[in-house]
């Protein structure tokens, strides 16, 4: 999800019902608060003011039906992340529920040790031992295990585990967005389910006469992007809102 301001996004992994309300909230506070709108409030501080508001937000629930009494475990994780003016450099926060407190914390990812170049990732959901042990397998594999930074390498890997009929709590179309060192997002459209399917902007397949004004990624040969055209050429072009639309409910 893209948020008002444009340095930063958020995304998720579990139960869509219990994160999209969170992440809305999240939205709204910063536009609510224009010294976060306009991104004099370093995103550092963004992340310790949503661990808070989602805090707050599971405190609110109450008049659960059946016979719970409290909100329980809500089965859903966060990742957080964007370009921090302040410390000149990119960041990546999980967001995650910890049982033992009962509350959401937060934790700053770090940079893999013994690297010639950064390479820093977050992963959440299922399976995410059997991305990593792929990720290593694939950065071993093209000899880029110790040099050399992350290219496309992790949307193969999540790319390959979609497709993968054993991982079936992890689908549909994958769903791509970059934060660039000038504090601006872009989204980015992705063929699917093969480089001859339709875009899918945010998970969402083009209607026949849309054309997404965004890159587009071949999943075949992700390195290469083109823009994302409809599917008939014959249509007449609009330009189609991204649109959240309801993801899976256990994703990577």
């Amino acid at each position: 999800m893209t948020l008002p301001r444009t340095d930063c996004l958020i995304s998720f992994a579990g139960e869509t019902d219990y994160a999209y309300p969170l992440m809305l909230q999240m939205a709204r506070a910063i536009e609510f608060y224009p010294a976060s709108f306009d991104r004099r409030v370093d995103i550092t501080a963004v992340k310790g003011h949503t661990i808070r508001l989602f805090n707050q937000m599971r405190g609110l629930i109450h008049d659960l039906p059946g016979k719970e009494t409290t909100p329980g475990d809500p089965r859903t994780g966060f990742l957080f992340g964007g370009y921090s003016w302040r410390e000149q450099q990119f960041g990546i926060w999980k967001l995650q529920y910890q049982q033992q407190i009962d509350a959401y914390t937060f934790h700053r990812m770090k940079a893999w040790r013994g690297q010639r170049e950064a390479k820093m990732i977050a992963m959440t959901g299922d399976e995410t031992l059997e991305a990593h042990r792929r990720l290593i397998e694939l950065l071993r594999i093209r000899g880029k295990l110790s040099t050399g930074g992350f290219d496309m390498e992790p949307f193969e890997v999540l790319r390959d585990m979609i497709r993968a009929p054993e991982y079936n709590t992890i689908g549909g179309a994958p769903q791509v967005a970059k934060v660039y060192r000038y504090l601006q997002t872009q989204h980015f459209a992705v063929h699917w389910p093969t480089s001859e399917g339709a875009p899918h902007a945010l998970g969402r397949p083009a209607l026949p006469y849309e054309r997404f004004e965004a890159p587009v990624i071949d999943p075949d040969n992700p390195g290469h992007e083109s823009r994302a055209g409809s599917a008939e050429a014959d249509q007449p072009a609009i330009d189609a809102s991204f649109l959240m639309d309801r993801s899976s409910d256990r994703v990577t």
